[in-house]
């Protein structure tokens, strides 16, 4: 019995000596089978660029450059980094983020290459058969899709969390992201890095601020950027009461001269959203951002009158139509390295020389569109977003729209008053279309363009745009490439130009009259649910959402 225990403890120590060596032997050939390539991605002036990049295999398996390890961590809000190694997309569609020049260790067999640099340059897709000495030094030269009219547009994103101003700019130096605004929140940890100012990190062309959602989940979300004296308090703990208001975190806001912005609007206009617009303590709604704006708002929605009939983009539509100017801003919420930073984006036309305040002030004007792919523009006489024209009923004006794509769009459209008034179906070739018309108003109106991807055929076969990617919903083609929160349809948007006909304002009764309903229902709520300190802060609340009731009356007597 003794003999036997020797023996089998022999066997099993050569056992393990075997399966060392044949492990070995497994390492050193593959590290034999491997060559180390040079790669350098060059942009359209010959430049080393920083880009987003995939190398795999006919097998699917990913290789990471050299300094990045291949199976990073799958961050969430639950378990937030503030550096990420890289991007996961749907369908196990890993990328790395590099500043352009980097070397890598590459198998000796076919090898599929994806760099991607933002929506402006085309992805670019290659293949190679790798061998032992075929190759030291790959170049990789990008080239825009198309010669856009982006002089003087800056593109931002206007709602992130968690990264480190490190990470954000390499990110969006990868992205061709112009502005990222980290945004310090209750669920976040990074209070301390609130400076009330541009991060030192940033450059001439890639500005980092780090800014505030200021957030009840009743009441609804805003984003405060361009803050400089501070957080608004309470910036560490979660808001327990409907009380303060966001309206007076928004005059604390602009008392700093910031912006304030209505968060992730179409998902979420919450209880306070019209009373925000319509008291104009509210620059811009964020209209793109995590759901597709032409679904119905999913948080706070019992309070939404006919909610089947009235997505975030039709809301919005309505309180233009009670003559409100609002112009539309987008971000990501990107709270994961499963969203791409500027995967959402607005692009503001900075008159004066780039930087954060003229970009700021270019959303406050509404020189502005809104994107996840496509470039959008629109003019009514040669008049850009954001613009006030005086005319009269007489009056004819010439509207244009064109649209630029790399990636499909099914539809150009003109929109006023809420209204198709004219538009364009693009095929599926194509990479731009235009849609010009000559308009004769009958009353006052504001004017947008929109260009989308159709999502019937994706609705049909199972897409649910309401389910987070992250939960598990069907991809998208954007998903392939760009990384949102929920899946989204190719969509791009003005801001409106504004038509005012013998100085008379946009004016509708019954979009009025939603409102006032709107605001009624969030009264009935906080009345019978809402949560107070005591019951002088619940009668200030109410109090200033009768203000909001009487602003809306008000624009009836204003019309005449």
């Amino acid at each position: 019995m003794y003999l036997f225990r020797i023996m089998h403890v022999i066997f099993l120590q050569r056992l393990f000596f075997l399966a060392v060596l044949l492990a070995f032997w497994q390492t050193a050939g593959s590290q034999v089978n491997r060559s180390k390539l040079t790669v350098t991605i060059l942009d359209q002036d010959q430049k080393p660029t920083p880009a987003r990049v995939r190398f795999t295999d006919q097998e699917g398996t990913y290789f990471a450059p050299e300094g990045i390890t291949d199976d990073f961590v799958i961050t969430s809000a639950q378990e937030p980094h503030s550096k990420e190694d890289g991007l996961m997309l749907d369908e196990d569609r890993r990328f790395a983020y590099t500043d352009g020049s980097f070397k890598i260790m590459l198998p000796h067999k076919r090898i599929y290459l994806e760099v991607v640099k933002g929506f402006q340059y085309r992805i670019f897709k290659d293949t190679f058969d790798l061998q032992a000495g075929s190759k030291e030094e790959l170049k990789v030269q990008l080239t825009p899709f198309a010669d856009l009219p982006l002089d003087d547009w800056y593109s931002g994103d206007v709602h992130v969390h968690y990264i480190d101003s490190e990470t954000a700019l390499l990110q969006m130096q990868c992205e061709d992201l112009n502005v990222c605004n980290l945004l310090i929140s209750d669920f976040t940890v990074d209070q301390a890095n609130f400076r009330g100012a541009i991060e030192p990190i940033s450059q001439s062309e890639h500005i980092v601020y780090y800014g505030q959602e200021y957030r009840e989940d009743r009441l609804g979300h805003i984003n405060l950027l361009n803050i400089k004296s501070g957080l608004i308090e309470p910036a560490k703990e979660a808001r327990k009461f409907q009380y303060p208001l966001n309206i007076d975190a928004c005059d604390l806001t602009h008392q700093d001269n910031g912006h304030v912005s209505w968060a992730h609007f179409a998902a979420w206009p919450g209880l306070e959203g019209p009373l925000g617009l319509i008291l104009k303590k509210v620059d811009a709604v964020e209209l793109l951002c995590t759901i597709d704006p032409f679904q119905e708002p999913i948080f706070a929605s019992d309070i939404v009158p006919e909610l089947p009939m009235n997505s975030g983009l039709r809301l919005y539509y309505r309180l233009l139509n009670c003559g409100l100017n609002i112009p539309v801003t987008a971000g990501t919420d990107k709270m994961n390295n499963q969203v791409s930073v500027g995967a959402n984006r607005v692009y503001a036309r900075v008159q004066n020389d780039f930087n954060y305040e003229n970009w700021i002030t270019a959303i406050n004007q509404g020189q502005t569109f809104i994107t996840n792919g496509p470039f959008i523009t629109c003019t009514v006489d040669e008049y850009e977003p954001g613009s006030v024209i005086n005319g009269s009923e007489k009056s004819t004006h010439k509207i244009r729209a064109e649209v630029w794509s790399q990636f499909p769009v099914d539809r150009l459209e003109i929109i006023c008053n809420g209204e198709l008034i004219a538009e364009q179906t693009i095929e599926e070739s194509q990479n731009y279309a235009e849609v010009e018309i000559d308009f004769t108003p009958q009353e006052s109106s504001w004017i947008v363009a929109r260009a989308y991807q159709l999502a019937r055929p994706y609705l049909r076969n199972g897409l649910s745009l309401a389910q987070r990617r992250d939960a598990g919903a069907a991809p998208t083609p954007l998903n392939r490439y760009f990384g949102t929160l929920r899946p989204e349809m190719f969509f791009a948007h003005t801001s409106p130009i504004y038509l005012n006909l013998e100085g008379k304002p946009v004016y509708s009764a019954s979009d009025v009259k939603y409102f006032i309903e709107y605001l009624e229902n969030a009264i009935q709520w906080l009345e019978k649910e809402g949560s107070f300190p005591d019951e002088e802060s619940k009668k200030e609340v109410l109090t200033a959402f009768g203000k909001g009731i009487e602003a809306f009356q008000q624009l009836s007597a204003n019309k005449n």
